[in-house]
Parts: structure tokens; sequence; C-alpha cells
């Protein structure tokens, strides 16, 4: 792998494309999902922060009142300010000029923009030291990732930390050979703590490349070694972003950072279930982000990445057997597989929280990808791809097939990404019956509302398990379901009772053959064959005056 080569305009105008390309398809396919649970706390969060900024704008002294600040800031203060900022910002746009014909896609642009924006990184560095082909094979194996499809489109924070986690590792890559780039890792450091807390393990990624970049340096003879200064820039620069971005912070900086801090290792514990068994606490088995990464991703994909890996074994090397003399890199692929590596291990240790999926190691998977374009080359280079054609026009199209299992995956996921899994797992039936997580957040209502609208013509009500009333509020906002059909506050009150097929929701369909007097469900959402949700009716709704 070349150290680095200089980006073209060309090379730009590629990455625009799939950036502008993936953000078109992401707000095509978007009106299909409805906003998950996570989504609907933001987009609240999102609202009052909007207010507070229109009230900035009019009268800054009264909006940096103390109690102003804490009103517009108190909810959700857990998560950092930067991606709710933009998704205020983008909902005051749809308030002032009306852009989307949905409200939910005003909360929802910011985080496909920095899927967008991602593509473009990737195919960047990619581009840099590998050639372009490899390159734009990486974007587009980590577009056509089905759960990366599904969760670029969110109101959420998961593919903004991986593009701003991707981008601290470039610049920390330039910063590396160029003094310019020292000042933008402190800034985009800041930007990535401003995001999520994902961010707080790059400083220990960086420091052990470096380490190894020093030894290398040492081993090799080198007599200028290469500075420490990207580290005082992560370190102080770094944190006047995290705490100047979010107002809360403000006043009673230091408690509240340490209790935003203290928050995060003492996350609480998702029901999560791997292999038919459901944890509530820790420890999770440490094969979770191995297997479901396994299970989620196109092989063809994992398999590339693999081969990316083993075609930089000189460059991976342990620097102790560096021979004096040897030319130094930047050791890009020891960075690449330290990204690639730490989050997983990160979810794998048994003292971490448990979380609700592959979305909390997302952040490896622009690595994983960067290793299969490498992997491709690699493939390409050494074998002999059709004597039929002509080599120029073999390789594109064996990386076309290569792409192609993703591709497909993807499509049919879509909407229930969630609940997709790949042939190797036996595709959604097989995952089914390893008893493997069905699905979480509840958005599969949004799969049902067509069916509840013909059942109720007339208005009703609805108990929605695992949909919160937020994300049921933004479905009748966006017209996918009418304002006369209301969110129950129990079954016994409701027309209708949703169950969300998770295996630790296996009571509420027990509490519902009791409320309901009966264990058949009127309709059952199938998905591949799979129940996703089961809909109970209640026998007594036309006795208690149901509106239909």
């Amino acid at each position: 792998m070349t150290d680095a080569r200089t980006l073209t305009r060309w090379d730009h105008a590629i990455g625009a494309a799939l950036c502008l390309g993936y953000v078109a398809v992401l707000l095509y396919t978007a009106p299909d999902l409805a906003m998950s649970r996570d989504e609907s706390f933001y987009a609240h969060a999102a609202k009052n922060i909007a207010g507070w900024l229109q009230e900035a704008l009019t009268d800054p002294a009264l909006a940096l009142r103390q109690d102003h600040v804490d009103q517009a800031w108190r909810y959700n203060w857990e998560h950092p300010a930067l991606m709710k900022l933009t998704f205020a910002w983008s909902w005051l746009a749809q308030e002032r000029f009306g852009l989307f014909p949905i409200d939910s896609l005003a909360f929802r642009l910011p985080g496909m923009l920095s899927a967008g924006l991602l593509l473009w990184l990737i195919y960047g560095w990619g581009a840099s030291v590998m050639a372009r082909s490899g390159a734009m094979f990486s974007a587009l194996a980590f577009a056509t990732m089905p759960r990366v499809f599904y969760h670029s489109h969110l109101d959420c924070f998961d593919v903004p930390i991986a593009f701003f986690s991707t981008l601290t590792a470039y610049a920390y890559w330039r910063a590396l050979r160029d003094r310019r780039w020292v000042l933008v890792l402190g800034l985009v450091f800041g930007l990535a703590l401003s995001t999520k807390h994902n961010s707080w393990m790059l400083p220990g990624i960086f420091l052990i490349h470096f380490a190894w970049l020093r030894v290398d340096e040492a081993r090799a003879g080198v007599d200028r070694r290469t500075p420490m200064t990207w580290l005082a820039s992560m370190l102080v620069i770094g944190p006047l972003v995290f705490i100047g971005t979010w107002p809360w912070l403000w006043r009673d900086t230091w408690n509240r950072i340490a209790a935003y801090v203290s928050f995060h290792l003492r996350h609480v514990h998702y029901t999560y279930e791997f292999l038919g068994v459901s944890y509530f606490e820790p420890p999770l088995p440490m094969s979770v982000p191995f297997v479901m990464t396994l299970f989620t991703v196109s092989l063809v994909v994992l398999g590339l990445a693999l081969a990316g890996v083993l075609s930089c074994r000189a460059e991976l090397r342990v620097p102790w057997r560096v021979r004096p003399g040897d030319s130094t890199t930047r050791r890009t692929d020891v960075l690449w597989l330290g990204c690639l590596v730490a989050p997983l291990l990160a979810i794998a240790l048994p003292s971490s929280p448990i979380f609700g999926g592959t979305k909390h190691w997302i952040t490896a998977y622009p690595f994983l990808a960067l290793f299969a374009g490498r992997g491709l080359l690699a493939v390409t280079e050494r074998a002999e791809l059709g004597p039929w054609m002509g080599r120029r026009a073999a390789a594109p199209a064996f990386a076309a097939f290569c792409l192609l299992p993703g591709l497909v995956q993807t499509a049919h996921s879509h909407p229930f990404a969630l609940s997709h899994y790949m042939p190797i797992a036996g595709g959604v039936p097989g995952a089914a019956d390893l008893g493997m997580n069905r699905q979480f957040w509840g958005f599969t209502t949004g799969s049902l509302t067509d069916w509840l609208v013909e059942q109720l013509p007339n208005g009703g009500s609805v108990w929605l398990c695992d949909t919160t009333a937020g994300a049921w509020a933004m479905l009748q906002a966006d017209d996918a379901v009418p304002r006369n059909i209301r969110a129950a506050r129990s079954m016994s009150e409701a027309d209708f009772a949703l169950v969300h097929h998770e295996q630790h929701f296996a009571e509420v369909d027990y509490q519902a053959w009791v409320a309901y007097g009966t264990t058949q469900p009127v309709h059952v959402l199938l998905y591949d064959g799979v129940p996703i949700i089961s809909v109970y009716e209640n026998p007594n709704r036309y006795e208690r005056g149901s509106p239909d």
C-alpha cells in the first residue's frame, strides 16, 4: 500500500457523487420506516432546542439565563449536543420553509448527510492509498451493508459517530505528516466527542498506533521522528469544542461532565437475545459482535476484508521485526486494523453494558469496508479473471459481482433491516430458529399502518407495545395514520393490541391472551415467513362504543 497519493478534483467529484446519490436513495426510502424509540426521544429534544435557538436569535440574554438553558437542554441531557443541534436547525428550516413532504425527514436529514459524507470520506481515504477501484468498492461495500443502510436513515447518532470517528482517524493520519492537520485533528475530535461517547476510545487507538510507529522509526534508524503534537491538540482543543457546543455544560461544568461520563460507564442494560438466550445484565457472550457481524454483513465482503488484512502482512509486521535501514510509512494498515478491532473488542468485554446491536460497533465497519477494497485489489491482481475478456473489463465485472450479494440483501432487508440476517445464518427463518434478536425499537409498527387504517376507518385506539407515543405521533404528523386513531394507555381500552416479537415480550403475548380471552391474533405481520408483530383484537370493542 502506498503511503499517500494526492487526491484530484475527479476524486472529490466521485466522492460527492457517492454522497449525494446515497442521500437521495435514503430520502426516497425513508418514508417506509416509522420512527424508532430512540428517534422519538431525539426529535423531542430537537424541538426543545429549536425553541431555545429561536430565543437565542431574538433575545440572547434571556436565552443564556440558567433556567432557560436548563429548560431547553435538560431533556436527553445524557447525549452530547452536536447532532441534536443539527436536528433542531433542520426542524426550524422545515417549520419556516416546508422543505420536506413529511416532518420526519426534517429530523432525519442530518443523519443521512453524515452517511453520505462518510461514503465520500471512505472513498477519499481509500483513493489516497490504493487504486481508485478499490476505494470505490470500499464505499459501496459500506453503503450496501443492510444494517448500515437502515441506520443511515435515522434521526440518531450511530452513523454520525461512525463518520466523525473515521474523520478523526483520517485527520490523525494526515497530522502525522502535515502540521497543518494538527489543529484540524483537535477540532474534528471535538466534534466526535460532541456526537457520541464512542469517541472516547480514539486517543487510545492512536497512542497504540503511534507507539508502533515510533518503535518502527527507531528500528529503521530514522533521525527525525514523527512529533507527538497531535495528542496535545486532541486533549486541549477537543474538550473545548465538546464543552463549547453543549450549552448544558456551560454552568456547573465539571459536575455535569462527571454525570455524563458516569451515566455511560454505568449505562442501563438493554435486553438482548442471542442464540436463544435473553440477556438482561452482563456479561454478554464475548462472541456477540463477531457473530453478529458474520450474520449481518455480506460473506463476500468479509472474505475480501480478510484477504485485505492478509495482503498487508508486511506492513502489519511487529515493530521489532523491522530491520535497520528499512523505509517506514505511516503504517496505515495498522491504524485501520486498530480502528476495526477496537469497537468490536469494546463490546466483547464482559464488563461492557448490554446494548442494542450492531449500531454500537458500527464505527468499525468503515475500516472493514476499506480492507475489503484492499482485498479486492489483492485478489484481482493475483487471479485470472476471465480469459474471454480483457483484464480491464474483467476487474470491474468481478467487483460488481462481489457487491451484488450485499446489494440484493440490503434491498430485501428494507424496511425490516433489524430483523434481517444473511444466508450464512439461514436467512430470517434460520436466525429465528437459532434464537437471534428478532428486532428492537418498535419501528416495525410502521409496516402495519395500512392494515390498521383499513380496520379503523372511523378511528379507534391501539396499544402499541414497544412503539413510543412520540413515534406514533410522528406517524400521524407524516399522515401515515389519521389522528383519530390514538395510542391507548392499556390493552383493556384499546381496539387492537400489538405484540412485537422479541423473546422478552413473551409475557406480553400472555397478557393479551388474558385481556382478550383468546390466543389467536387477528393479524400477523410477517417477514420471510417469520412473525414480526402479532395483532390481537379486543372482543369488547363494539360493545363499548368504539368509533368504528
